[in-house]
């Protein structure tokens, strides 16, 4: 069976517990790396990682999402939000589809 993973810090993660994801509570760069490769290599299909850690490792979420079968998604922290995850997921349907049906400028 498939599971679910998030990666963050544990202050916007610790929630996600009750619904049973499996919690990766990082900061580092290097640790998060690490985690990642981990998880894309296990039974994972669904790997949530929070925008702040996000900023860190953006190239290789990237890579990791042309090659890898798990879905990576990147999700807003609880303290703030760049709007990565929209600009990813905007970038993603307009590839898919060939126009942009979010119709949300402000993120650009």
């Amino acid at each position: 069976m498939y599971k679910i993973a998030l990666i963050g810090n544990r202050d916007t993660i610790i929630g996600f517990k009750l619904l049973g994801v499996s919690l990766f509570p990082t900061v580092k760069k290097d640790e998060t790396m690490e985690i990642l490769d981990k998880l894309v290599n296990e039974e994972y299909a669904a790997i949530f990682v929070t925008e702040d850690i996000a900023c860190q490792i953006f190239e290789e979420i990237k890579n990791l999402q042309k090659t890898s079968f798990a879905s990576i998604t990147i999700i807003p922290n609880k303290l703030e939000t760049k709007c990565l995850g929209l600009k990813t997921l905007r970038k993603n349907i307009e590839k898919a589809i060939g126009t942009d049906i979010l119709f949300r400028k402000e993120v650009e």
